[in-house]
C-alpha cells in the first residue's frame, strides 16, 4: 500500500511521505520482539530454575522432570527464540514458521511448568498465542 500525504516541502515536486508496507506488518515487528522478549524472560528463568533460586514454588510436583530439566529446557527455548527473532526481523520466510514452532514449543512448557509459577504461565502462555497469530495472520511473502 503506497501512502502519500501530499505534504511537500516547499521547491521539490517529489512527494514528501510515500513509502511501502505490507498489510499485518505491524503484527510481525510485534511478533519478533515478543519472540526476543520472551526468549530473554526464558533465558533469566532457566538460569534461576538451574542456580534453584527462591522466586519458584517451592515443593511443586512437576508432570515431567523437575525444576532443573524445566530450566535447561527455557534455556535452550530462550536461545533458539532469540535466533528466530532475529529472523523475523531479517524478513526471513522460514523464520516465520520457526517462530510458529518455538511459539508452540514454549506455549507447552508454559503450561507444563505452571506448577513453579502459576499465573506467570498462564501470561506467557497468552503470549504465545498472540505471536503464533501475529506470524500466521499477518506475515506475508515480500514481493521479489
Amino acid at each position: 500500500m503506497s501512502v502519500d500525504t501530499g505534504q511537500r516541502p516547499s521547491g521539490t515536486s517529489a512527494p514528501y511521505d510515500t513509502y511501502e508496507e505490507s498489510a499485518g506488518y505491524g503484527w510481525t515487528i510485534f511478533a519478533g520482539v515478543l519472540l526476543m522478549l520472551l526468549g530473554t524472560i526464558n533465558f533469566v528463568e532457566g538460569l534461576a530454575a538451574v542456580s534453584s533460586a527462591h522466586f519458584f514454588v517451592g515443593n511443586a510436583r512437576y508432570v515431567i522432570g523437575d525444576l532443573n530439566t524445566w530450566g535447561w529446557v527455557a534455556l535452550i527455548v530462550g536461545v533458539v527464540q532469540w535466533l528466530v527473532g532475529a529472523g523475523v526481523f531479517a524478513r526471513m520466510q522460514f523464520a516465520r514458521w520457526a517462530g510458529v514452532a518455538i511459539f508452540s514449543v514454549n506455549a507447552v512448557t508454559a503450561l507444563l511448568m505452571m506448577p513453579a509459577y502459576p499465573f506467570w504461565s498462564l501470561c506467557i502462555f497468552a503470549l504465545d498465542i498472540l505471536g503464533i497469530y501475529g506470524l500466521i495472520a499477518h506475515g506475508q511473502r515480500d514481493p521479489v
